[in-house]
């Protein structure tokens, strides 16, 4: 930093470039250093934990406790752990410190292609454990503070007025959000749509909503100082004057909304700036913004690996670098008092208003949409438009929600008609989210880029920004070259058929690939837990880009296997449904049947081979005589894919009794019955499989212990390379029909690994 400020001194040029990855550099160590956890050995299990609360959210209508664990059965400790009672829980204020006794696990990263994962923010805030606890063993320590009791009162008494008085529940909860900083009560479907019409900005406290206040009380105490009758009271210049009650507002938003990192960025910038103008001094929004990095790194380092944190940081260089930069570029005159006058000139600045917001708009999209795609793997493109149309609309709600909340500490019948206007100014931007959300092409599905990618493409937006002459031309090009690799197809090896066994926890999830078809036998699932299909299945298919299915796949109706695929076929459209024979129709089925296939076939074995692209699908169960069968396990659909010399034996859930009526010989890749049971994976069933390869579905820590030990070296015994998705994450094998090329996606730094080539048999 120190070396960037010097060089930045004296060649301004390089300034800018130098003080960035200074800044970024600084941030790096910091929160390296913040992020170190000191914790003993600590088994997955149960254990006494004691610290401070940090946090307590709703998230999809479940509770979480988010806490700085201080001691682990009483051994001193420096670690978070995010933690989800079984229950109802007590209210809570952050800084109480509690006891409490709980499961604790590691957090885990990525698993699969695509998988959407916070684990490197995580690791940056020391967050490395989460688990779960029975409310009812919570002991609290300490008493809340009297601050902390005061603002959740009065956030919980704005947020009742707002339901209240607003015409709608979601406009209510928008208005809570931007007045108090709340998000529990939002949505999936509130937030999707704003995502989609490219206003999401809009439902954090973001440094738009702090500056738009601070603009707002100094513009209106600036005006009540100049109508003041008595001379002598306006001694004081009116922006001097107006400086305490502007900051005063901007702070006192910013931390009754909970100090989120964009909010305090934007209120360090603010008052640096209006100080500057109270003391008469030249004000220079790019210090100020450096000027507030450096401070957010000191007091929060982990802020440089959060997303939030990063976008309100770029936005802020994109404004003052960029979008003077567009607007130059455009063909459209400025308002010219000298040559216009009366309504001409109105309308000259009303257009120009339009214009400075669409290249703001236009810089803030082009340098966040990088970061956008790389976390959520989809831009809107109607951000463009709609920040354009709506900025008014947006810029009212924030200082009515501001002001609502202001007011509401001195007197709720205040705040009555505020809170008022402020909820239908948000029933407005709901109305108007929707509609642009509703447009065709609103939202693009992308690949995330590659970080070389990322830092490519801000590389040569900071030339554009800050160089001269040959400068943006070298900037163009290093954003050209960003792009069209970005988007180019990604070349994949040539394989005729290809087998991924992704991680979805204690479950199965199979996608079968060939020519461009595809098929999905299971979905993963647990009653109460993630939806499996939307977490990993899902966003695998985008990486993929696989938009539909020749056949879906039901081994068996138990939920490990039957909740995820339900949902994946909701959203994909699938032309075969497969199901065991003789199944029935319970409540898994039927949510299978309700995503309406264009065909549902109960299949047994001797059923007709399918051709999918170059691979050959049999069907070897459930057997016909299955009467003696009694579980469902061994009624499970056993399917055996050939190409070629290379075999794959998918055996959902099978124990013992179905092992020994199915009819299998050799294979190149089993997947283990019964996630690695001991009931399962019988001698015999090795014996005349002799797989090359052994894979085994189930989760990290899962409470059934599988797969357990004596089968893996039962299967080591035999010669077979075992693969676990617990471990290895996705397992993908190719096939060019003579041999196999295995690769898994590792958790250990996220990438793809690639095995050797090994023949088939």
């Amino acid at each position: 930093m120190l070396a960037g400020l010097a060089l930045g001194l004296s060649n301004r040029w390089l300034s800018v470039p130098l003080l960035g990855l200074g800044w970024f550099a600084t941030g790096v160590s910091l929160s390296t250093l913040h992020a170190r956890s000191e914790v003993p050995a600590v088994a997955n299990g149960s254990h006494d934990l004691e610290g401070e609360v940090e946090a307590v959210d709703v998230r999809a209508g479940r509770t979480r406790l988010e806490l700085a664990v201080a001691r682990v059965d009483g051994a001193p400790v420096r670690a978070r752990a995010r933690l989800y009672p079984g229950g109802a829980l007590r209210p809570l204020l952050p800084g109480q410190r509690v006891r409490v006794r709980s499961t604790l696990k590691p957090l885990d990263g990525r698993a699969n292609p695509g998988e959407a994962s916070a684990f490197e923010r995580h690791q940056r805030r020391a967050l490395i454990y989460s688990g779960s606890f029975d409310p009812r063993g919570l002991l609290v320590l300490s008493p809340p503070a009297a601050a902390a009791v005061a603002v959740e009162a009065r956030r919980q008494g704005l947020a009742k007025a707002a339901e209240r008085l607003a015409p709608s529940a979601d406009a209510a909860h928008l208005y809570v959000a931007l007045a108090a900083g709340l998000r529990a009560d939002l949505g999936d479907a509130v937030e999707d749509e704003f995502a989609r019409s490219g206003l999401a900005h809009v439902l954090s406290v973001s440094g738009l909503h702090v500056a738009a206040l601070g603009v707002a009380a100094r513009a209106l105490v600036r005006w009540l100082w100049v109508l003041l009758p008595v001379r002598r009271l306006r001694r004081p210049d009116a922006r001097t004057a107006a400086l305490p009650f502007a900051l005063a507002a901007v702070w006192g938003y910013t931390l009754f909304t909970g100090s989120q990192v964009p909010a305090l960025r934007s209120a360090i910038m603010t008052t640096l700036l209006f100080g500057a103008a109270a003391l008469l001094r030249r004000s220079d929004p790019l210090n100020a913004l450096c000027f507030a990095g450096l401070v957010l790194l000191t007091l929060q380092p982990f802020a440089v690996a959060d997303l939030s944190a990063q976008l309100s940081v770029l936005s802020a260089a994109a404004l003052i670098l960029l979008a003077p930069r567009v607007r130059d570029a455009l063909p459209v005159p400025r308002p010219d008092p000298s040559r216009e006058a009366g309504w001409r000139l109105w309308v000259a600045r009303a257009r120009e208003a339009a214009v400075v917001t669409l290249c703001a708009s236009v810089a803030v999209v082009v340098t966040t949409a990088p970061l956008i795609a790389s976390a959520f793997e989809r831009l809107s493109l109607m951000g463009l438009v709609s920040n354009v149309v709506c900025l008014p609309l947006c810029t009212g709600a924030a200082v009515l929600a501001a002001t609502g909340a202001g007011l509401f500490w001195v007197s709720a019948v205040l705040a009555t008609p505020v809170v008022w206007l402020g909820a239908w100014s948000c029933e407005l931007l709901l109305v108007s989210s929707r509609l642009f959300a509703a447009l065709p092409l609103s939202t693009l599905s992308v690949t995330a880029p590659p970080p070389w990618a990322i830092a490519a493409w801000l590389a040569g937006l900071a030339g554009l920004g800050v160089l001269p002459g040959r400068g943006r031309a070298l900037g163009a090009t290093a954003m050209a070259a960003a792009l069209a690799l970005w988007v180019a197809p990604r070349l994949e090896p040539r394989a005729g058929v290809e087998v991924t066994f992704l991680a979805v926890g204690h479950g199965d999830a199979i996608v079968v690939s060939s020519n461009g078809r595809h098929a999905l036998v299971d979905g993963g699932g647990s009653p109460g837990g993630a939806d499996t299909g939307a977490r990993f299945v899902l966003p695998y298919f985008k990486r993929r880009r696989i938009e539909s299915l020749e056949v879906a796949a039901l081994s068996h109706a138990h939920p490990d296997h039957a909740l995820g695929l339900s949902s994946v076929m909701k959203v994909v459209p699938t032309r075969r449904l497969w199901l065991p024979a003789g199944v029935g129709r319970g409540p898994l089925v039927s949510a299978l049947l309700d995503a309406k296939p264009s065909e549902v076939t109960e299949v047994e074995a001797g059923a007709s081979p399918f051709t999918l692209g170059e691979a050959r699908i049999t069907v070897l169960g459930p057997p016909r005589d299955r009467i003696l069968l009694e579980g469902e396990n061994d009624r499970s659909v056993v399917l055996q894919i050939d190409h070629g010399e290379v075999s794959f034996l998918l055996t959902g859930d099978l124990e013992a009794a179905g092992e020994e009526a199915l009819e299998a010989g050799p294979v190149t890749v089993l997947k283990a019955p019964h996630h690695g049971s001991r009931t399962s994976s019988s001698d015999g069933l090795i014996e005349r499989a002799r797989p090359r390869f052994a894979v085994f579905c189930v989760g990290k820590g899962n409470r059934f212990g599988f797969p357990h030990g004596e089968v893996v070296a039962r299967y080591e015994a035999a010669g077979a390379r075992c693969y676990r998705t617990d471990l290895d994450g996705a397992i993908t094998f190719r096939s060019d029909g003579h041999d196999v090329q295995v690769e898994t996606f590792r958790q250990e730094g996220e990438v793809w690994r690639a095995a050797r080539r090994v023949p088939a048999r």
